[in-house]
């Protein structure tokens, strides 16, 4: 494996906002792992990115964390080592050495976790992920659905636990249940995968992608740009801004689902907001306009911040854009896994934004 680029505290920054507008309202807040990762590089840490095509042999082994994301650092603080050990645990279990890790997800708070990890094992991160934003489950990747192996999980008093031989919908329901007992949230790794199909799967540079629509961000917000003007910068399309009317959320379902309706500014359309701990779907006086697997944000009109699923409340202003992601993901193989109904949305997958 050749040599990569070393990540400065500059790219983290842009990386956490990156992160925070493709987490689609969901997926954690990135701040934490921003913070830790800055800690970690601020006692002379260091942590290369390095290209996909440099994995000519070995093993790569994609973390994450599990569970209640926006718990993290709030109800039950981090040890610190959750990842590491999560780490070690996957190379004894596998036998195998971990040659890079790999991102699972470049949305949310899982797009800096990753860098944690490797920052606590000395390896380096592969420019790719398996999700190309954020999504709320296992499955939800461009990897086969069928895959099976041995899932790792660690959480902050000491605890691991493996998961062997299951599929990721079956690793998804046992974790779920045991995430519970290990109080709410861990750190996890899905099976390692040999360099050769991390090659074949990955979706490449999405690392490095997140780092520069972060950075236009970034800008845009400082320069105050409305929220047409920011679409522009950031390559999304502008769906609408106004004000939101009412936030109805359901119960019941298993994760943070609801619907957001607001009225545009110039008083002539309702804009209604489908999310499951994501924004799924938009809907323009009852027409759809947008869907996942498009990344929908939300965004207060006049900081830009994004704003989360679970922070959305009645009478915020806010701008609607979607964002686009790689074309993999409308891949008739992939869709069926990341489209409206595999959020229990009755509607066919409609693509306004254009990479």
């Amino acid at each position: 494996m050749t040599g990569g680029q070393v990540l400065s505290v500059d790219d983290v920054d842009a990386l956490r906002w990156g992160a925070s507008l493709l987490g689609s309202g969901g997926g954690g807040e990135p701040r934490l792992g921003a913070l830790w990762l800055n800690r970690e590089m601020a006692g002379g840490a260091r942590v290369e990115v390095v290209a996909v095509d440099t994995l000519v042999q070995g093993w790569v082994l994609t973390v994450a964390v599990a569970g209640s994301t926006a718990s993290v650092g709030i109800e039950k603080l981090p040890a610190g080592d959750e990842l590491r050990r999560c780490v070690a645990v996957a190379e004894k279990y596998h036998g195998v050495h971990i040659d890079a890790i790999g991102v699972v997800e470049v949305g949310g708070s899982n797009a800096l976790f990753p860098f944690i990890a490797a920052v606590q094992t000395g390896k380096p991160v592969v420019d790719a992920d398996l999700m190309g934003r954020a999504f709320s489950r296992l499955d939800q990747t461009v990897m086969e659905p069928a895959m099976t192996g041995a899932w790792v999980c660690a959480e902050a008093h000491g605890a691991a636990m493996v998961v062997d031989g299951v599929d990721p919908r079956t690793a998804e329901r046992v974790m779920r249940g045991a995430l519970t007992g290990l109080g709410g949230w861990a750190a996890l790794a899905y099976p390692p995968l040999s360099a050769e199909t991390y090659r074949r799967v990955a979706l490449r540079g999405t690392v490095w992608a997140a780092i520069r629509l972060g950075r236009r961000y970034r800008a845009g917000a400082d320069a105050g740009l409305d929220g047409p003007e920011l679409a522009e910068r950031l390559g999304a399309e502008h769906l609408g801004q106004g004000t939101v009317l009412e936030v109805h959320r359901y119960a019941g379902k298993g994760f943070s689902s609801g619907s957001v309706a607001l009225r545009t500014t110039d008083g002539k359309q309702v804009l209604r907001v489908e999310m499951q701990n994501e924004y799924a779907m938009v809907l323009r006086d009852g027409e759809v306009v947008a869907t996942t697997p498009d990344v929908i944000c939300l965004l207060d009109t006049h900081s830009l911040q994004v704003i989360q699923t679970g922070e959305v409340r009645r009478g915020h202003e806010v701008v609607v854009l979607a964002l686009p992601v790689p074309d993999r993901l409308w891949h008739p193989d992939i869709l069926p896994r990341v489209e409206p109904r595999a959020y229990g949305l009755d509607a066919e997958p409609v693509r306004r934004a254009k990479g």
